[in-house]
């Protein structure tokens, strides 16, 4: 596989792949540093579309379904963070996805503002908010992305890693992890759900907290598809319960939600004991704010990072576009992305690969690979089906690595959907969209028809194991 890397390496007549393992083992020994060292800011700008002439296509559910209110407003939410020689954005947005066109666009409106600074765009995957993609509209292939609204995401995400940047400041990360097993379903065969919750407090030196970052695998669509009010599901709690314990801005990120990693079909419990009804605002309150309570519990025993690191990498990667259904849909502009054929822009009426961009952040304690998609947990954590079941469409398939193998450190973390949506990543050994179907089941299981194709998951395992030289 062929590799257009983001950025340029020297020539050297020394081997790269020792130089990159020497490094990686220097990169998790830095000895102790002064946590004033890196430097934290926070903002955030509201994203919420209007409601009024123009009918705003909901996404993540079905097609047509039409915003008829406001319950919460959605928001771009910044961390900006600098060890002095670089400067680094992460932007979360309460949307379905953004792609890596509008991921770049926000990187150029960034650059004239700030030059030099990194920046990184995690969609929440929130399928209570508009479609910013266009799989959502009045029909299967009518986009239902409003261009002035997207054009006005691009500009909040980077005014906001501007406003954040500029108010970078001394203070110590404080690391801490937790699990959530009643918080999380899974939705497909096999059963293997990533329950872990890692949370991020930033102290400023008067012991303020200027803001936390969560990290957690969970879809935001408790409201369910038959909700047609604006709001940004589960994270709209969650960021408002710990913002009222800590203070700062809260910033949630998605995990590894593939799988399908979700609030539906949770069976919680309310104060009084009766069980939250689906589909419902009771719901989501109750899964944001028992995992913000999780959380701050968690915090309360964290540690604070010894080191003081901040290292970012990323690559360009071709990821071979298999799926007709897309592939049509790039073609009709539904889908408005380049498409490539042999690393190229595509010169024919269909291309061949869509390119994307993967990453890898080291943060103090804490390293983050950069997925730019919904990435089954058994691709990250391990637990691929072993022996594979009968009825997957491709029998002696090799499982992919593990990508948390790739890291060191105790704390890992994924920032789903980063720089990017190219919809699910599922182990090839698993694919199952022919007859007969795994599991002996009379149908398929939900996945495929929203995967980019079972090439993906390999061709992103090897890029990440090429970028990270291991």
């Amino acid at each position: 596989m062929r590799l257009a890397w983001a950025a340029r390496a020297e020539r050297t007549e020394v081997d790269t792949t020792t130089l990159l393992l020497f490094a990686g083992l220097l990169a998790a020994s830095d000895p102790p540093q002064a946590a004033s060292e890196l430097r934290f800011g926070f903002a955030k700008r509201e994203i919420t579309p209007a409601i009024g002439a123009k009918p705003v296509y909901m996404a993540g559910f079905g097609h047509d379904r039409k915003a008829t209110g406001v319950h919460d407003d959605l928001w771009a939410r910044a961390v900006a963070v600098s060890d002095g020689r670089q400067k680094l954005a992460i932007v979360s947005v309460d949307l379905i996805g953004v792609f890596h066109e509008d991921v770049l666009k926000g990187r150029e409106l960034l650059e004239r503002k700030v030059p030099g600074a990194v920046l990184i765009v995690s969609s929440t995957h929130n399928h209570e908010g508009p479609d910013t993609m266009g799989l959502w509209g009045s029909g299967r292939f009518s986009s239902g992305v409003e261009p002035r609204y997207l054009e006005s995401v691009r500009r909040a995400i980077a005014e906001v890693a501007a406003e954040a940047l500029s108010r970078l400041q001394p203070a110590r990360l404080v690391l801490a992890k937790t699990r959530t097993p009643e918080l999380i379903e899974d939705g497909r065969l096999p059963r293997v759900i990533d329950h872990t919750l890692v949370a991020m407090q930033v102290i400023a030196d008067d012991g303020t907290t200027l803001g936390t970052i969560v990290n957690w695998s969970s879809h935001p669509e408790a409201l369910g598809g038959s909700n047609t009010v604006i709001t940004s599901d589960f994270p709209h709690f969650l960021r408002t319960r710990i913002e009222e314990r800590l203070g700062g801005t809260c910033v949630f990120v998605v995990g590894s939600i593939g799988g399908l990693m979700t609030p539906l079909g949770l069976k919680l419990a309310g104060p009084d004991g009766r069980e939250l009804a689906q589909d419902s605002f009771e719901l989501a309150r109750a899964v944001g704010e028992r995992a913000a309570d999780a959380a701050l519990e968690a915090l309360r025993a964290g540690r604070p990072s010894v080191s003081t690191a901040l290292e970012h990498r990323s690559a360009l990667v071709f990821v071979p576009l298999e799926n007709r259904l897309f592939r049509l849909a790039t073609f009709l502009g539904v889908l408005d992305r380049d498409v490539y054929s042999k690393e190229k822009p595509a010169t024919t009426l269909f291309g061949d690969d869509l390119r994307t961009e993967i990453g890898y952040l080291r943060l103090g304690d804490a390293e983050v690979l950069l997925v730019p998609a919904e990435i089954y947990p058994e691709l990250v954590l391990g637990g691929i089906q072993d022996p594979q079941d009968p009825g997957a469409d491709f029998p002696g398939a090799p499982g992919e690595r593990a990508l948390f193998t790739l890291l060191r450190s105790e704390y890992k973390l994924v920032f789903g959907l980063a720089n990017d949506e190219i919809g699910y990543v599922i182990p090839r050994s698993q694919w199952d969209a022919k007859k007969p179907f795994a599991y002996g089941r009379s149908k398929d299981q939900y996945g495929e028809i929203n995967s980019v194709g079972p090439s993906a998951a390999t061709r992103l395992a090897e890029a990440f194991e090429r970028l990270l030289g291991r």
